[in-house]
């Protein structure tokens, strides 16, 4: 999830190197010292039920491959960032300036006709930064990022308006990037993702351009792998792995440089050598990346395919969303990729996007992916005929 600049028009630029802000003035206490996780029990892949196909015409401007079909499903969304899924299959949406908004299907056409707000930018429990990543819980709390902190937003009286909004986490860096991806790992901890301050430089606060990890509460935050400069999305596997994109730098003055975006196999307590001056290479400095995503391509979202609705080669395989620059000339396409567990490359998968930035597998099997300049919800799914 991605980036900046001093223009409004480059405002996602933002989002990937991130705005200026202030911490909550609260911080968190300093993170204790790696430990290894506890054992994990593999996740076996989703069961999925038959999808029902949207009933509208199919998507002319996202190419996907055969026997595949994408469908628009959501609009309307200014600058949206992330999307989730409550255990009840109700989608959230994380727009960047106006808060949580959930999706309502009114006549089970398939088609989102509703964006109901869920959780209001002016009706926070202080003021917001950007929402950059949301999540929800089995229990349906939603977890919510934003600029160096992590909030909890709960509907206590059932109207799907939240009435209970706790922050958890506070007071983390925050400068060029902050927190985007969160996710719970099959060890019932939280991670969490939280950018460098900076496009290059030594941080002060160890808790810049790392992952880390919490109790679903928010005690105990504790840096689970350091070196990445900006992680934006992760996603665990069948196996209990962890996966993560990483931005590469921008490049400037010497000895400074640009560098790749990463795909990262995320082991507890590994240094993935960031910064990399004079350097710039990845490869030679830390814990090296199983993939490149290329320089400048804003690599955002992650998901690991775990349904069955799709055929089964794609089981286990990661999506990703790289949601590209509007500054740099990007060395990959704005696009949706897919990436195979032993490969060294990722393959194109689906195109016609103006700039994706999220992507999730839906309980159905089908996928959903987030367009943050079309402001739109897709659906891909795939049909034998």
């Amino acid at each position: 999830m991605r980036p900046l600049a001093a223009l409004a028009s480059l405002a996602l630029v933002f989002l990937l190197l991130a705005c200026n802000g202030e911490s909550a003035s609260e911080p968190t206490p300093l993170p204790s010292e790696t430990e290894p996780p506890p054992a994990t029990a593999t996740l076996e892949p989703a069961a999925t039920a038959t999808v029902t196909t949207p009933d509208v015409v199919p998507s002319t401007q996202i190419q996907v491959p055969e026997g595949f079909t994408a469908y628009q499903i959501g609009q309307d969304f200014f600058r949206p960032t992330s999307v989730a899924l409550a255990p009840d299959g109700t989608i959230y949406v994380a727009l960047r300036h106006d808060g949580i908004v959930q999706l309502r299907d009114n006549d089970g056409d398939g088609v989102f006709e509703q964006n109901i707000t869920f959780l209001a930018a002016s009706n926070s429990a202080g003021e917001y930064g950007e929402f950059t990543g949301v999540l929800v819980s089995d229990d349906n709390r939603v977890y919510i990022s934003d600029r160096g902190r992590v909030t909890i937003a709960e509907d206590v009286d059932g109207d799907g308006v939240a009435d209970s909004i706790t922050p958890i986490i506070t007071g983390l860096p925050t400068g060029l990037h902050q927190i985007d991806g969160i996710e719970f790992g099959p060890d019932g901890l939280l991670y969490i993702t939280n950018g460098s301050t900076c496009d290059e430089c030594v941080e002060t606060d160890v808790r810049a351009a790392t992952i880390l990890t919490a109790n679903p509460d928010g005690s105990n935050l504790t840096v689970y792998a350091s070196g990445l400069r900006n992680p934006y999305d992760i996603a665990f596997d069948s196996q209990g792995r962890l996966w993560a994109t990483d931005n590469g730098s921008d490049g400037g003055e010497a000895p400074f440089c640009a560098s790749i975006d990463e795909l990262n196999l995320i082991e507890p307590g590994a240094d993935y050598g960031w910064p990399y001056a004079p350097g710039c290479d990845p490869y030679q400095s830390g814990t090296a990346p199983v993939a490149s995503l290329g320089l400048h391509t804003g690599s955002t979202g992650i998901d690991v395919y775990d349904g069955s609705q799709f055929p089964a080669e794609y089981s286990g395989d990661l999506f990703l969303t790289l949601w590209g620059s509007f500054v740099f000339e990007a060395e990959f396409a704005p696009e949706l990729y897919r990436y195979t567990p032993g490969d060294t490359e990722i393959q194109p998968f689906s195109s016609g996007f103006e700039h994706p930035i999220d992507v999730l597998t839906d309980t159905d099997g089908s996928l959903l992916v987030l367009d943050y300049g079309l402001g739109a919800l897709f659906r891909i799914v795939y049909s034998e005929s």
